[in-house]
């Protein structure tokens, strides 16, 4: 190899990174920018679904250095515990900086966007070990170019602020594991459980990373201890909390609500249908709210009730529930607007973009392939357990994790969206390996015929 050629390759990596990263930050800005969300009332300082709880936490936050969902009485509100506090303090220190509504609006959708941005260059620094240059490149623009992690920095959500930790956290863990260096893979568990304390679905994360690379014999029991040294402690902090408040709203409760709903295929569909006044799905989710409810009051009644459901038609709920991990990883937002938007959206790049339009339609005609790539990779990392980075394992294991819990709870697309970028990853690492095996295959066929 040339001189010329040397110094050409040294290049050819950061030069990537930074392209990519400029494509990343410069499409999700550009949307948030143009993209308008719809707002359901006149007042400004209101938002949509979600977001109401969140914005109302953080108000209450700012004006009363409480931890609330309550509405504004002028008075402190009564603590509680339903939402996790992470997405809350994100908004509330813009609120703090920023206490005109306008401008907290824009600094919290321009931050977003540039979170979301950077965790797509992050992603690419923990997968770097895993496979070639060029096979990274093309999951480098995937993951800048997605439309589901571009769309979602417009609305009032944690999944942007969700994404960004996951990857953040996986990379810097990941990072210190595959370097031998426990201490930077420690520091990296903070990140992952400020995640696990965005959304509670994550808290369990670290403990079973831990567990599988320590059966996989990549870490010592020393370093699998210390892993656990941060998420125990901040979120046995929190839990202590909850349980020093007076009964209230609390995540366990939504948990048992989304138990529920996600035990019904018929879900989606009738929370959609009351939108349009159908008769019908308004039957319908009226059915599944007296369940909710009773499993709320009175959680074994509530259970039996499920049981005895499922029982009535196993089969048919036996396919629902093994369609549901496709449907996580699915395309259009059920509960939503469908397709990438949660709320209405106009002025969308993605439709009036010609170039964005027809990347959106090859994006979603890939979508299904990726699923199934990820399931190979799956296979594969469990096959190559005692080879494979731990970078890799944890993302594995993180991917697995939250489609049996979603599986478990309810699959919507929309909460699949903050780790869009390490299916991505997962899945080019699988298809680059199968191209490998491929071409070995059908290399070593041809040198048989000659």
């Amino acid at each position: 190899m040339s001189l010329l050629d040397a110094r050409a390759r040294r290049w050819m990596w950061p030069t990537l990174l930074v392209v990519i990263t400029a494509l990343s930050l410069g499409v999700r800005l550009h949307y948030v920018i143009h993209a308008q969300v719809l707002q359901p009332v006149d007042d400004q300082q209101h938002v949509r679904g979600d977001g109401v709880e969140y914005y109302a936490y953080a108000r209450n936050l700012v004006r009363h250095h409480v931890f609330s969902m309550a509405p504004e009485t002028g008075t402190p509100p009564p603590a509680d515990s339903y939402r996790d506090p992470g997405y809350p303090l994100f908004l509330a220190a813009w609120m703090k900086a920023w206490p005109d509504w306008t401008h907290w609006y824009a600094a919290v959708l321009l931050s977003q966007a540039i979170l979301s941005g950077l965790a797509v260059p992050l992603g690419m620094f923990m997968a770097r070990r895993w496979m070639p240059l060029s096979w990274l490149a093309a999951a480098g623009f995937l993951m800048a170019l997605w439309p589901h992690s571009v769309a979602i920095n417009s609305f009032i959500l944690s999944e942007s602020w969700v994404g960004f930790l996951a990857v953040a956290g996986l990379t810097w863990t990941g990072w210190g594991l595959d370097k031998g260096s426990a201490a930077h893979a420690i520091g990296g568990t903070a990140v992952l459980t400020m995640a696990g304390l965005s959304n509670a679905v994550l808290i369990p994360l670290v403990p079973l990373g831990a567990f599988w690379l320590l059966a996989c014999r990549l870490i010592n029991r020393r370093t699998a201890l210390g892993l656990l040294i941060f998420p125990v402690l901040f979120c046995a902090a929190w839990q202590v909390r909850g349980a020093m408040l007076p009964p209230s709203p609390s995540s366990s409760g939504r948990a048992l609500i989304n138990l529920d709903q996600g035990s019904w295929p018929n879900y989606h569909a009738a929370y959609r249908g009351t939108s349009r006044h159908d008769p019908g799905a308004t039957e319908a989710l009226a059915a599944i709210e007296r369940e909710t409810t009773l499993l709320r009051r009175e959680p074994l009644k509530g259970l039996q009730a499920i049981l005895h459901r499922l029982s009535a038609d196993p089969l048919h709920y036996a396919a629902w529930y093994v369609s549901k991990p496709m449907l996580f990883w699915g395309w259009d937002i059920r509960m939503g607007q469908g397709d990438v938007y949660v709320y209405p959206t106009r002025h969308s790049p993605f439709r009036e973009n010609s170039a964005l339009r027809a990347l959106a339609a090859v994006c979603k005609a890939l979508n299904p392939f990726l699923f199934g790539a990820l399931v190979v990779a799956w296979i594969a990392a469990a096959m190559r357990r005692g080879q494979a980075p731990p970078s890799l394992q944890l993302a594995g294991v993180l991917t697995i994790y939250v489609t049996f819990v979603y599986t478990v709870l309810q699959a919507e697309p929309r909460y699949s969206i903050p780790f869009r970028p390490l299916e991505i990853l997962l899945a080019l690492w699988a298809i680059w390996l199968v191209y490998g095996v491929a071409s070995r295959h059908w290399g070593a066929s041809g040198r048989d015929r000659t």
